[in-house]
């Protein structure tokens, strides 16, 4: 039964306050893919500012080796790293809409809980958004890059490569394929993906981010034809063929693919938490050696440290009264951005479109 939000103890107050509250809980039972990034403040302004430093190694150390020279001595070699600094930017975005005042006096409280549901689910979005336009900004081409070598004769990693997931059933012996960066079957991709971090010497498995709503359009000579989304590929790729239809024969899903049904990621793939999002930005990359580049869309692979979450402002809700009284505007508002911290911790997956 609705009822009037009046009197004199400003109960209309609480329609408000009703709004951001439900925002809040929306915001806090979001399991987006900002969880998965290091949130934090601006260290100046509305920018964070993340200090880049190139590594500083051992060596064997002879007291009588050349150069023998002051101020080192022996064969040390004096090491100058060079320092850089990359900047991650926070920019406001908004929600706006207006609703009848009519509406604020005379609804139940679940009107309030819709619109605050509604700001806060979106703003959980639209934070992920920022997350992954930041993957198109890690290395966009299969291969690493490496510091000079370093002192003890070793190289070190400055940026991981680009993995290309290709269609599925395409022949790896294709030219121009990628030893080590270029797969056609999601699970081949994740090992490679955990390989790249054992060659960067990162610390624990990184958190892998594919597709859920991409579509591989052109049949290609020795593949399957289209091959859907990453999560339907590797769905397929875990239950034997238990999402192909009657024909196929398959009826039995794995343990993983149900967790994957069930919760739309997987916590542990060789170690690898996978994650799907509809969110992924598009880009144009050149594979297996083309001409002209081909549309794909751009997921990632990351560790600790590796992306940032640059919070100015968290979600605020602001509402107000239109000139003229008969409508109630209401604003979500927030202040924030996302980028790479650490390009040696991550890298860009390139999903082929066609």
């Amino acid at each position: 039964m609705a009822y009037v939000l009046g009197g004199p103890n400003n109960e209309s107050d609480g329609f408000t306050t009703a709004i951001a509250s439900f925002a809040l809980r929306a915001m806090h039972e979001s399991q987006g893919l900002v969880n998965m990034t290091n949130v934090v403040t601006p260290t100046q302004g509305n920018q964070f500012l993340v200090p880049q430093f190139a590594p500083i190694t051992y060596q064997d150390y002879n007291p009588a080796g050349s150069p023998n020279a002051w101020p080192n001595g022996g064969n040390a070699v004096m090491q100058n790293p060079a320092l850089g600094q990359g900047s991650i930017t926070a920019t406001p975005a908004v929600a706006t809409t207006a609703f009848d005042i009519f509406l604020g006096w005379t609804t139940s409280f679940q009107l309030a809980a819709t619109l605050g549901a509604e700001l806060g689910d979106s703003f959980a979005e639209k934070v992920d958004q920022r997350v992954t336009a930041a993957f198109t900004t890690f290395k966009p081409t299969p291969g690493n890059t490496f510091y000079p070598t370093s002192a003890d004769g070793f190289d070190r990693v400055t940026e991981l490569g680009a993995i290309e997931l290709m269609q599925a059933g395409l022949p790896s012996n294709t030219a121009g394929w990628t030893t080590g960066f270029t797969s056609s079957s999601v699970l081949d991709a994740v090992r490679l993906i955990k390989q790249q971090f054992k060659v960067a010497r990162m610390p624990g498995a990184p958190v892998i981010v594919l597709d859920s709503n991409g579509y591989v359009t052109e049949a290609v000579a020795g593949a399957a034809g289209g091959s859907g989304s990453s999560l339907t590929r590797l769905l397929g790729e875990l239950t034997g063929g238990a999402v192909s239809g009657p024909s196929s024969g398959g009826s039995n899903l794995s343990a993983l693919g149900n967790e994957l049904l069930s919760t739309g990621k997987i916590e542990s793939v060789y170690g690898c938490m996978v994650m799907f999002t509809t969110f992924l930005q598009s880009a144009s990359r050149v594979f297996l050696g083309q001409m002209s580049p081909s549309p794909c869309l751009v997921g990632a692979y990351f560790g600790d440290s590796a992306l940032f979450t640059v919070m100015k402002e968290g979600l605020a809700i602001k509402t107000g009264e239109t000139p003229g009284g008969l409508q109630m505007w209401l604003t979500g508002v927030g202040y924030f951005g996302a980028g790479v911290g650490d390009p040696r911790r991550g890298g860009a997956i390139n999903i082929l479109q066609d």
